[in-house]
């Protein structure tokens, strides 16, 4: 149980006696404060903010009506309510002065013990409660103006609305959204299927957020944009009722970069499968050759190996440029920019270039050039002078930011 304070003021000292006494009697774990005089009360309930105020009508220097009035209007006492009391104002049009003043209730004297505590608990309840709501309203505040934020701080389009498309709240991504689809302007308590064309899909898919209460996702197309809606279902505690919070996410630019990514993919496939074929097929050539080489005389043998190793070298050649082919299409401005930078780089130093901006090792490039490691060193020596890079100067983050 709540211990009340309760402020009592009257410029008769028995007086505030037989109120203590009254109010002791009730039984109730009441702390008690009081005052002869007006400015003492303030001073009282500025300190303590008790929890109820009764006050004498008829004081000197301030009587009980500048006090209330007085106590209204500081913020930090204006809600203690106050219970007037009097012996001589007691008509109905004093009750009327009392109450606009900015008194709750009205107690004649001489006192009536009993019914003095029935308005303390009254007022006491209704203290009580007011506390509450007050402390529910700020904590609604709070969580509203929390709420607020969190939707704007979303860099994405968000909006949410009722079972029915009742459009409830929206961040201004959304606002802007909508606008720059040509939509009317967007207002609380509109439809949201105003923003599309067709709108039966999405009606479809917000029936089944609110029926299977599960988070969907779905793409639409709509100006020649790629959005990504997801959407998800929410119940609002005060009104019993679903809703659906969705967001707008623009995926054009991942749609394309992945659209790339399998072009390439595709041309890569396409190539491989190509050098499949061609691998075989001289694979077969190759065999054929030395079979008849088996059984030819010298010099006929030496043709034939002449041959075989002239293919070779053209496959090379053909390797390289299906390197060049794949290199390009991820890289597309490089050699444009490495010729403009460096145009005297001879084709070798250029296919350096390449290796190097892939981030492949000495070793690596070794390999695939069959050269040794250290003619790849020496290489790089070179392309260096030539490139007038200093000591302290990173070739491969040179090339790279080419």
């Amino acid at each position: 149980m709540n211990t009340h304070k309760i402020l009592i003021v009257d410029d008769d000292s028995d007086t505030l006696a037989v109120l203590r006494n009254h109010i002791l009697a009730s039984g109730n774990n009441y702390i008690l404060y009081q005052a002869l005089k007006g400015n003492v009360a303030i001073r009282i309930a500025e300190k303590e903010l008790p929890d109820l105020i009764i006050t004498d009508w008829e004081m000197p220097e301030m009587n009980g009506i500048e006090l209330i009035k007085l106590l209204k209007k500081n913020p930090k006492t204006s809600n203690i309510p106050a219970i007037m009391c009097t012996g001589v104002m007691t008509s109905s049009e004093n009750l009327s002065t009392a109450l606009e003043a900015g008194a709750v209730d009205f107690v004649r004297k001489p006192i009536d013990r009993f019914e003095l505590a029935a308005r303390i608990k009254s007022m006491l309840e209704l203290s009580d409660s007011k506390k509450e709501l007050e402390i529910k309203y700020e904590l609604i505040t709070r969580k509203n103006t929390f709420i607020s934020r969190l939707i704007e701080s979303y860099p994405y389009p968000l909006v949410f609305y009722g079972e029915k498309g009742i459009i409830e709240g929206y961040n201004t991504s959304f606002l802007d959204f909508a606008s720059s689809k040509g939509t009317e302007v967007i207002k609380l308590q509109t439809s949201i299927y105003s923003c599309f064309p067709d709108y039966s899909l999405h009606q479809g898919k917000d029936h089944e957020v609110l029926e299977t209460k599960k988070n969907i996702s779905y793409e639409i197309l709509l100006d020649e944009k790629h959005y990504m809606l997801s959407k998800n279902c929410y119940n609002d505690p005060d009104t019993k009722s679903n809703g659906i919070l969705c967001s707008y996410t623009d995926i054009t630019p991942i749609k394309e970069a992945h659209e790339r990514i399998l072009e390439i993919k595709k041309r890569e496939i396409t190539s491989y499968a190509i050098r499949v074929v061609n691998l075989t097929e001289m694979k077969g050539t190759l065999v054929e050759n030395l079979k008849k080489a088996l059984y030819l005389e010298d010099d006929k043998k030496d043709e034939i190996l002449k041959q075989m190793l002239s293919s070779l070298t053209v496959d090379s050649k053909s390797v390289w440029n299906e390197f060049e082919t794949h290199f390009n299409a991820v890289f597309d401005d490089f050699y444009t920019n490495l010729d403009r930078t460096y145009p005297d780089l001879s084709t070798n130093e250029r296919k350096l270039c390449a290796f190097l901006k892939l981030n492949l090792s000495t070793k690596e490039i070794a390999a695939l050039t069959f050269q040794n490691p250290k003619s790849v060193d020496m290489a790089r020596y070179r392309l260096r002078k030539k490139m007038n890079l200093g000591a302290g100067e990173n070739i491969l983050n040179i090339l790279k930011s080419i």
